[in-house]
């Protein structure tokens, strides 16, 4: 699954002229035969077309990780029948829109981010099934790993619907079923569209994994504005940033304007009024102050669509009727 560059790699290369999915430019720096076409039907699959191109830009990388994610966490649910998995690719070697998690300029993609949580040597996995939810944690280590797991199903304004946890043993190179949820009385009481489930793995008091799902696609879903707050200090060359959402909030990116940095984690959800904290390096010759003011926090809940539902079914349409599409999903279910 291809996805744009950072928009800050995009500027590099197409400078400051207004771009869009249709410029010369944009299709120059695209070398797979349809690649724009593919890209977007499948994107209109699960979300609305944004109004702006730099949300488009932040869709399709989303678009691109959670497609490696759900891949790759099926592999690993299926041990011993599948015992690793390698995605293409890692980098590239011009700027471009591509399969890679780094672009040419080093600036990682949702993808890179992502691929450091689904290959974590114990990780948490959810497997659904309607409103089925199967909570599955491997275990890549030769010894069995010990911990606890925490789970809650809430509405999108943190509504506590259920909740539990309980302690764990994961066994060596393994994958083992934790539980299996049949969540089909509160999807009906509360909307199919409004509930979010989630699930952490602990280590003490250190999270090791985190996982949440929504019952719906995000385009079927009217998130509701999260309230992002934030704080920020320095520990020693390092900034420690804690961030907490009034509402659930989905695909969280942080980025600093004017610099590139790598986050301890981005693109990630943060479920009602919790807490997470990320950590990034200073940068050279940086103030406190002047990070703080370089601050972005974005959401999926801060991404407009630019026309109507019926118009997003058109245009996904008329991407999939395009011979590239067509032959790609021609070989997708005919290897399936």
């Amino acid at each position: 699954m291809e996805a744009f560059p950072a928009l800050e790699t995009i500027t590099e290369f197409a400078g400051t002229a207004k771009v869009d999915l249709n410029s010369q430019v944009m299709h120059h720096h695209q070398r797979s035969a349809g690649g724009n076409d593919k890209m977007l039907y499948y994107l209109l699959d699960r979300f609305r077309l944004p109004g702006s191109f730099e949300d488009l830009v932040y869709l399709t990388q989303i678009q691109q990780a959670e497609a490696i994610r759900i891949g790759v966490e099926h592999w690993r649910r299926n041990r011993p029948r599948c015992s690793g998995a390698l995605y293409w690719q890692l980098n590239d070697c011009w700027p471009v829109t591509s399969w890679a998690s780094v672009d040419h300029a080093g600036r990682w993609k949702a993808l890179q981010y992502a691929a450091r949580r689904f290959y974590a040597p114990v990780a948490l996995s959810l497997e659904e099934e309607g409103k089925h939810v199967r909570v599955i944690v491997v275990n890549d280590h030769p010894q069995p790993w010990y911990g606890t797991w925490h789970w809650s199903l809430e509405t999108l304004n943190g509504e506590m619907v259920e909740t539990g946890s309980e302690e764990l043993t994961a066994s060596p190179i393994s994958a083992t079923c934790l539980h299996e949820f049949d969540f089909s009385r509160a999807v009906q009481k509360y909307g199919i569209t409004c509930l979010v489930f989630s699930a952490s793995l602990f280590n003490g008091e250190q999270c090791v994994s985190r996982q949440t799902m929504m019952f719906a696609k995000e385009k079927q879903i009217v998130l509701p504005h999260p309230e992002l707050h934030w704080t920020m200090t320095q520990e020693c060359d390092h900034l420690a940033i804690a961030l907490t959402a009034n509402a659930f909030a989905r695909f969280v990116q942080l980025r600093l304007e004017g610099t590139d940095t790598t986050f301890s984690d981005n693109f990630f959800d943060i479920r009602a009024c919790e807490t997470i904290q990320v950590c990034c390096p200073l940068p050279a010759g940086w103030t406190l102050e002047q990070a703080k003011v370089s601050l972005h926090v974005r959401s999926l809940a801060d991404v407009l669509p630019a026309g109507s539902v019926i118009s997003d079914t058109f245009k996904q349409l008329l991407r999939g009727l395009k011979p590239a599409s067509l032959f790609t999903r021609i070989i997708f279910n005919f290897i399936e």
